[in-house]
């Protein structure tokens, strides 16, 4: 179905997502946008491959330009660093659509369906787009020998993360949990985990470095990059600083599956500020 189209039966049908506040109350579309239009930077946690998640991002995209006149900025997860200027030349029509900017750079398998609308209405109304992930070969490098990796970066390739020495935030529950997950893996806890602590300050330094006052910036992530505020989150708090966050406005979103009719449960910690929630099936991540 055109994505057009899609939206024209949407707004007919009313809201078709299923939202709820971190308490587990049922929430609407409207009340997210109206926090999302307020919002100095939104964190779209998704399941990668979920089809509601993506067109949420979509909807949310497209009214969120409408409402704040374009002032908006996006920045996306499955864009690194280094394919910064394919990206630009994309938003000149130097790369003309989509299909050849696959061709261009590496792209996730489901671009083309879930993440090229995302570029082609930010491109149509003029929105810069910010590729904000770590280079995957740097991060598989720290994955394997630690920081001591990036002492041999040149320093072009230093220009793409994250201020160094790294940041450690390593005590947040999120970062321990993936200590866990690494051993279950057969991987090494402490370099698994600096690995993706390296990705989430990269994402959240390239935020602070794009920021604009006036402008909303929408980050797309894996939900676990930005739930219960950790992640990227935490890593923009710490680089904006106690002053600079308080005058910040800063949305989470999260994408959960449960099964049909299930609805979502308030948790001991809060999650994100919306909740969305999407069927089983749509629970596949891509790597």
């Amino acid at each position: 179905m055109k994505w057009g189209l899609w939206f024209s039966l949407a707004a007919a049908q009313g809201s078709p997502f299923t939202l709820y506040t971190h308490q587990g109350k049922p929430t609407s579309y409207k009340a997210l946008l109206s926090r999302a239009a307020k919002a100095d930077v939104i964190f779209f946690g998704e399941l990668h491959n979920s089809a509601d998640a993506h067109a949420l991002q979509q909807q949310l995209l497209n009214d969120l330009i409408r409402l704040k006149n374009g002032k908006v900025l996006l920045g996306l997860e499955m864009f690194e660093r280094d394919q910064q200027e394919v990206l630009i030349a994309y938003q000149r029509r130097e790369i003309p659509t989509p299909e050849a900017l696959s061709e261009k750079t590496r792209v996730w398998p489901n671009f083309l369906s879930d993440y090229a609308p995302l570029l082609e209405t930010a491109r149509r109304h003029g929105v810069s787009i910010y590729a904000t992930n770590v280079p995957r070969e740097i991060a598989r490098a720290v994955s394997r020998e630690g920081l001591t990796a990036l002492d041999a970066l040149p320093p072009l390739h230093r220009g793409w993360l994250a201020p160094l020495p790294l940041l450690r935030l390593d005590s947040l529950p999120s970062y321990q949990a993936m200590g866990e997950m690494a051993t279950q893996h057969g991987l090494d806890p402490e370099l698994f985990r600096l690995a993706q602590m390296l990705k989430d300050a990269t994402m959240a330094y390239t935020i602070v470095q794009a920021f604009q006052p006036g402008y909303t910036f929408f980050h797309i992530n894996g939900s676990y990059h930005s739930d219960y505020s950790e992640g990227i989150v935490a890593y923009l708090r710490a680089y904006w600083g106690p002053k600079v966050t308080k005058t910040k406005k800063i949305l989470t979103i999260s994408t959960v599956a449960l099964p049909p009719g299930e609805k979502y449960q308030s948790e001991q910690r809060k999650r994100a500020d919306f909740i969305l929630v999407v069927p089983p099936a749509s629970n596949s991540q891509t790597p």
